[in-house]
Parts: C-alpha cells; structure tokens; sequence
C-alpha cells in the first residue's frame, strides 16, 4: 500500500510564505519587515516617559498633583496596546500564488479565478466600474495575482496589501485596511501624550517660578527653577519638537478618513479629476464610519493554515511506479549489454588464439 500513499508533504503557510514580514513562534506572531525600527520608535517613546516619572511625578506628587501621573500612564499604556495591534496585526496581505503548493480556494476571492487566463487579456479586456470611475484587474507578477480596486504591492514588506495605506517606516509594518483604525489612535495616543507633557511641564516651570518670584526676580526664579528640575525644560524642547510632527501627521490622517483617502492616492494624486474620489461616501460621517469600522473584512492570511508541498522526485503514485519500472529496465538492459560484450570478448580471444595455433603448425 506504500506506492499508493499521497506523495505531498502537508505542512503549514507560513512556513512556505515567501515574505519579507517576521514570524515567530510557530505562526503565532505575526510582525513588520523592519523591527529594528519599531525598537527605536518604542525608545523614543519610553525614554522621555521614564524621565517624567522620576523626575516630574514626585514634584507633582509634592503639590498634589497625583492626577496628572495617573492620567499620563493612561495614555501610555494605550499607546503600547495600539502599537502591538498595529504592528501584529495582517493589514489585509494577499497571499502570493506559488506553482509549487495548493492551498484552499476560499482564501483566494479577488478574483483568482481568472488567474489561469493570461492576464494581458484580462487587463485589457476585464473592467468594473465604481461611481462612473473605471476601474481595470491590476496584476501584481509578483505575486501572481489580481490586486483588487485600492490594493497595492508593499516593496519593503513584499506583499499586496488590500486598501494600501502606506508603509509606516517608525514602526516597520504596512497600514492597510484591517489595522489602519489602529494606527490612526496610536499617532493620536502619541500626539495626545505629547501634548500632554508639554503642558504639564510648562505649568510646572510657571508656578515653581511664580513661587520663587515672591523673593526675587522673575528672569532669575525661571532659571532657578529650571536649574533645580533641568529634565522639565528638557521634556519641553522634547515634546514641542516630537508633537510638530506627529500632530501633524495625525491631523493628515483624519483629513484622510473625513475623505476617505488612502495616503498612496494622495501622493499619486490619484482622485484629481472632475468626478473626484469614487469611494467618498455622501457626508463626513459615512466616511469616517467606513475607513475606522472595516477591521476583521477581507481576511486571507491564514498562517497557520494547511498547505500541501509537491514533492520534486514525486509527482504521483503512478509516476513513481512507471520511474521505479524504468530504472529496473534500464539497469536490465545494462546487465544484457555486459553479458554480450564479455561474449563477444570470450569468442574474440577463442579465435585469436585458434588463429595463432594456426600460424604455428603452417
């Protein structure tokens, strides 16, 4: 019964996945291409949030101020837990199609149906159309498939990623539609931290000032205070300079929801027409609703899923069979020709030695 056993090696996704994404612990972490920058943007934000609690807290703790250490840990603990969803979350990858393992047709729905046509005939002749937008099957040769209206092929992380959003180069992940609500209130979280502690440590400097300024001057109460407690005005120049841009980032990405835009058409311009964007939906609401709503959709990355590997000396039990009969003929026909040969060198030495017996009695 051995000859009739399935030749293909089962094993699981991810580990055939070609991908520039990390995986660990057997497929149940599921990371960015870039990790060491994720580690750098954790310390960015870590650092300063150390310094604030040993330095900043106690003085707040001094005048009574424990809320504002309270309200800070808060903020910091949701944007750990925003950052971790972020970053382990599928953004909405599209697996890649590989000749050498079948895997289950249900995870392939944008439309891999055409894929055994070729695709310059479906390029060229399969349109849909979106609000009087038409739209053409883009084919990624990548990953040999039909990318779906808005998805697009992540070169950092190697992946088609469907509602592509950008590659976020602080955190090492591709935002797509599945964990863009989850960026979009961590670079709030960060902006709100930021804004948070230049606040907080600018009212500190005035009122230790103001206390100091009964018994001398205002100049010289400033720089008393900021020589007592130098991490406040460094935790000033931190924050002001780190909220410049990520504030500004944030209030970029709500323009993208109340739009309904992804980053990759801004930059492309794509939507600069008449008609404008075909997904803007009728009013602000809808379209924050559908950009911040569509997590768990349009799910195709199972990791731990069951996929079959063809093995390379085995195509099927039929095939090995006929290769097992050939090489036994093969090795057959080998032993009959070394049997002819020695034959035929037997019957050339019997008759060169008559031939000599010959020679001798003439």
């Amino acid at each position: 019964m051995k000859k009739y056993q399935d030749p293909r090696v089962k094993k699981q996704f991810y580990q055939l996945w070609e991908t520039a994404n990390k995986i660990f612990c057997n497929g149940k972490i599921f990371t960015g291409s870039e990790n060491h920058k994720l580690l750098a943007s954790v310390s960015f934000i870590t650092i300063p949030s150390i310094l604030f609690y040993i330095f900043m807290s106690p003085e707040f703790a001094k005048n009574g101020q424990n809320g504002y250490t309270v309200v800070f840990v808060i903020i910091q603990l949701t944007i750990y837990v925003l950052l971790s969803i972020t970053v382990c979350m599928d953004p909405g990858i599209i697996p890649k199609i590989r000749p050498d393992y079948e895997m289950q047709e249900e995870l392939l729905k944008v439309p891999q149906k055409y894929s055994k046509l070729d695709y310059r005939f479906i390029v060229d002749s399969k349109m849909f159309i979106i609000n009087a937008h038409q739209f053409k099957l883009k084919y990624c040769s990548t990953c040999a498939i039909y990318r779906p209206a808005r998805a697009s092929h992540c070169p950092s992380c190697d992946n088609c990623v469907v509602r592509f959003d950008h590659h976020c180069p602080w955190i090492g992940q591709c935002i797509g539609r599945r964990n863009y609500v989850y960026f979009y209130f961590f670079i709030m979280s960060v902006s709100f931290m930021l804004i948070f502690v230049f606040g907080t440590c600018v009212s500190y400097i005035v009122e230790e000032s103001k206390k100091r300024a009964e018994y001398m001057d205002t100049s010289d109460a400033i720089s008393e205070t900021i020589t007592q407690n130098p991490v406040s005005i460094i935790l000033v120049i931190y924050s002001f300079g780190f909220s410049c841009f990520v504030v500004g980032l944030w209030l970029f990405h709500t323009y993208l929801v109340i739009t309904n835009m992804t980053t990759n058409e801004y930059l492309k311009k794509h939507w600069i027409v008449e008609s404008k964007n075909p997904f803007r939906r009728q009013n602000i609401l809808k379209n924050i609703v559908q950009v911040l709503t569509f997590i768990s959709q349009l799910k195709f990355l199972e990791l731990k899923q069951n996929i079959y590997e063809v093995r390379d000396y085995m195509q099927s039990p039929i095939h090995t069979q006929n290769h097992v009969n050939e090489a036994n003929d093969s090795s057959k026909c080998k032993d009959e020709e070394q049997v002819q040969t020695d034959n035929r060198n037997k019957n050339n030495y019997i008759s060169n030695n008559i031939q000599m017996i010959k020679e001798i009695k003439s």
